[in-house]
């Protein structure tokens, strides 16, 4: 296998990140997403340009390893390749804000992943607070239960819904439960994604 000229790499990405966008990727099913890997591969805009770089295996491995595996991280603004999304939910400025109001800032350089994350400052103090879609829910808890041992202040979930991602009462209702007992505070809020115009 010949290496992937970078000239191809960003054409094939940005062309696929285009699509994912008008496709509402994160909503589709898994077995949408396979259709469409397989379209895309036969897709001259993607498969045809890979081609005489990879057979069609190697193809939809790499699409779905590669550049689609880091499309929800992309849209955070998130990872290396944030640079191709062009459509990215408000920043954790944005999230603090709207949650904690307008006192509290983010800390430089405290913006991390797995899950999404910051502290944020009000006055001195810093708290932790992560960021997810529902499903991400025991990812979030976790990561909020280490900090809530080794912080003075109690950390913040914030499960984040969109057009199309929601969270039902019920769902809620454990969540919170779940957080209340662990000492944990968790907020709900909806985001929606914005043209990114470099």
């Amino acid at each position: 296998m010949s290496e992937l000229p970078e000239a191809i790499r960003d054409e094939v990405i940005t062309e696929l990140y285009r699509q994912a966008d008008e496709l509402d990727w994160e909503l589709l099913t898994q077995t949408e997403k396979k259709l469409q890997y397989r379209k895309w591969i036969e897709d001259p805009r993607v498969g045809g340009v890979l081609r005489p770089f990879f057979d069609d295996h190697r193809m939809g491995t790499w699409i779905k390893d590669t550049p689609m595996k880091e499309y929800a991280r992309a849209q955070e603004g998130l990872g290396s390749m944030a640079k191709y999304a062009r459509s990215r939910f408000p920043g954790p400025e944005n999230l603090i804000e709207r949650t904690l109001g307008a006192a509290w800032s983010v800390v430089e350089g405290s913006v991390g992943e797995k899950p999404t994350h910051c502290l944020a400052e009000r006055s001195g103090v810093q708290r932790y607070v992560c960021w997810g879609r529902p499903k991400t829910f025991r990812d979030l808890t976790w990561a909020a239960i280490n900090k809530a041992v080794t912080m003075p202040t109690k950390p913040l979930i914030i499960v984040t819904l969109q057009d199309g991602i929601v969270a039902s009462e019920a769902e809620k209702r454990l969540q919170v439960a779940i957080a209340e007992h662990c000492g944990i505070e968790i907020r709900y809020l909806h985001r929606q994604l914005q043209r990114h115009l470099e």
